[in-house]
């Protein structure tokens, strides 16, 4: 069975199951036989039992294979207007969020509201769904654009100032400035091992826009360069099951600041690889802070 990024699934909660360091997981079983996770701690509020059949999108696979699910909202569709209420308006000027509402599951939310002035608190006010993420919905008002009315493009150098760290919907970000004007956020626990100082300026390379004018950016990496090839040690060899469905293999290593990331290799190599305890690595970009690697081909 293929699963595509994207697309909806049913699944059947079959059981429950503890894994260490990770929690408390659903068991999903697809018709196909096919089983995934899904942690329980985001979606206590969706009342799912037993046997229930959901409907899930696959969001994403990350570098050591793991699919991650986002099962369809009780209430909210993306793409769809909704009313809120207001509970909190950030009165500080340039600020990537200014207000704070709450759904009906009683979630606070952080979002830009152009018209922030003519809306009194316990108010209700319509928004659109852009996006759900671990049952949470993503938020913005019928102003709203994702454009770049900037002079930068996507794979642009911009140096941005950190002025401030700040909780956005239960994160911690490094707010990034540029003449004191608020332009991008950071999450804090990807970027946090950087060394990051309020008052710094950073380069950054912009990898996209997003609402009300802000950048999605990437700080330059102060150990790995792109196109370049490291010596990386191997932890361990992870085999799993791709969406495809076909049998594949991740190396398990670890960058310098000791995140983990997961490279794909043949599985003609597998079993040298397992004999060997460093392996070669072609740095392909970054990811909130960890580098994209492929095995360096002169090294086989």
């Amino acid at each position: 069975m293929k699963f595509e990024v994207g697309s909806w699934y049913s699944f059947i909660i079959s059981s429950i199951t503890n894994i260490p360091e990770k929690g408390e997981h659903y068991i999903l079983l697809h018709e196909s036989g096919r089983k995934l996770l899904l942690k329980t701690s985001f979606y206590n509020k969706y009342n799912f039992y037993l046997g229930q059949k959901i409907e899930c999108r696959i969001d994403k696979v990350n570098c050591t294979g793991q699919v991650f699910l986002e099962p369809k909202h009780p209430f909210y569709t993306e793409g769809s207007f909704y009313s809120f209420t207001l509970i909190k308006v950030n009165k500080e000027d340039n600020s990537l969020f200014n207000a704070t509402v709450k759904d009906l599951f009683d979630n606070e939310i952080d979002v830009f509201i152009h018209q922030i002035k003519s809306i009194k608190l316990n108010e209700s006010i319509l928004l659109k769904v852009i996006h759900i993420k671990k049952g949470i919905p993503v938020l913005e008002d019928d102003k709203s654009e994702t454009v770049n009315i900037s002079n930068k493009q996507i794979g642009s150098k911009i140096k941005l100032s950190i002025t401030n760290i700040k909780k956005y919907n239960s994160e911690d970000y490094y707010i990034l400035t540029e003449q004191n004007i608020e332009k991008a956020k950071l999450k804090l626990k990807h970027f946090q091992k950087y060394g990051f100082a309020l008052g710094d300026e950073i380069n950054c390379q912009v990898i996209g826009f997003g609402i009300n004018n802000s950048l999605v950016v990437e700080p330059v990496n102060p150990w790995y360069e792109v196109g370049k090839s490291y010596v990386f040690k191997v932890e361990s060899i992870v085999e799993y099951v791709d969406l495809e469905g076909n049998k594949s293999y991740n190396i398990i290593v670890f960058d310098i600041p000791k995140n983990k990331c997961g490279v794909k290799i043949d599985d003609k190599v597998v079993k040298r690889i397992s004999e060997i305890k460093e392996v070669r690595c072609i740095v392909k970009g970054f990811r909130k802070g960890r580098p994209q690697l492929e095995i360096d081909p002169v090294y086989f």
